[in-house]
């Protein structure tokens, strides 16, 4: 329940300017707790969500000091008191970070919860030796050959990391707004939290790139991008792997973000030594705002219904 840097005032000024929003809760004349959201409107209704490109966000809480009973007791209360301030929303959505713990209030005001697995790894006690013996032998083996070929550097464009990550989506829509990188490097270059690193061959050609963040406590794999026609098998592991480095420099873990969603990506990630940690999505919806999401979403599937008809000569 600690504060990352997706809660800082700077990161959400940054993604969300003037969009996003804070409740608190206090204790015994001290905040004691925090939540911080973007405010948006669909129609009549009120969604309380996170930014675009915030890995997660949800409650960071400094619950009293004492006995174990007294403190579970005072975190549960404090987001207790956090989840009311925002029960007027038509829709909630967010993810909570690795490690936070009582998720009971959220099923307790009809949130529901899906586990969103990451991998955590330790670089902040273990030496460069170590965490490269951790890795799986061929993914060694891919990053010696990459190395043979690539050279990392390091990218102060950020221009040019939107450029090459919209090209390598080879016509398809990105996720996120990709004019939201600018302000995002902006502001975290200027603390000295991020990095753009690229895979770069000897006539100069891009392999791949990667932008890291980081704060106290975490360098995260934040974006990753690759150019498929030519990139090389080991590009995007041999960027990975300085980021790794990168970690154990600053004394920090590294968090590979998420996205574990199919067998080759879980493959990929842990291939490098990590060990799994849940992050949960927690979501919560008016019956009304079900009944107009659904509804909303019968028009495009009677449309995809009707193209993947055959035609009548």
């Amino acid at each position: 329940m600690r504060k990352s840097i997706f809660h800082e005032d700077w990161w959400l000024d940054a993604l969300a300017p003037g969009q996003w929003r804070e409740v608190t809760c206090e204790r015994g004349g001290r905040i004691a707790g925090s939540l911080r959201f973007v405010e948006r409107s669909d129609g009549n209704a009120r969604i309380c969500e996170m930014p675009q490109i915030t890995r997660f966000l949800g409650p960071v809480v400094a619950p009293q000091a004492g006995k174990t009973e007294a403190r579970v007791r005072s975190v549960h209360s404090i987001i207790t008191d956090l989840l009311k301030q925002i029960a007027d929303h038509d829709h909630v959505e967010m993810t909570l970070d690795a490690g936070f713990g009582d998720l009971a209030p959220f099923l307790t005001a009809g949130y529901e919860v899906k586990v969103h697995p990451t991998f955590l790894l330790d670089c902040k006690t273990q030496p460069v030796e170590v965490l490269w013996a951790g890795l799986r032998d061929k993914t060694k083996n891919i990053i010696r050959r990459a190395r043979e070929r690539l050279t990392v550097r390091e990218i102060d464009d950020v221009n040019g990391f939107a450029s090459f990550y919209e090209a390598n989506l080879d016509g398809a829509e990105s996720y996120f707004d990709l004019s939201l990188l600018g302000p995002a490097f902006a502001a975290a270059r200027a603390r000295r939290q991020c990095k753009i690193v690229a895979a770069v061959d000897a006539n100069g050609t891009t392999h791949a790139k990667v932008f890291f963040i980081w704060d106290d406590k975490y360098v995260h794999y934040f974006l990753s991008t690759r150019d498929r026609h030519v990139a090389h098998p080991g590009a995007v592991s041999l960027l990975l792997w300085t980021g790794i480095e990168l970690a154990q420099s600053l004394g920090l873990w590294f968090d590979f973000d998420g996205g574990i969603t199919n067998d080759a990506r879980y493959r990929f990630v842990v291939a490098f030594g990590g060990e799994v940690a849940n992050r949960f999505d927690v979501t919560r919806s008016t019956a009304n705002y079900r009944v107009r999401h659904t509804l909303r979403k019968i028009p495009r599937a009677l449309m995809r219904r009707i193209s993947a008809q055959p035609a009548v000569h």
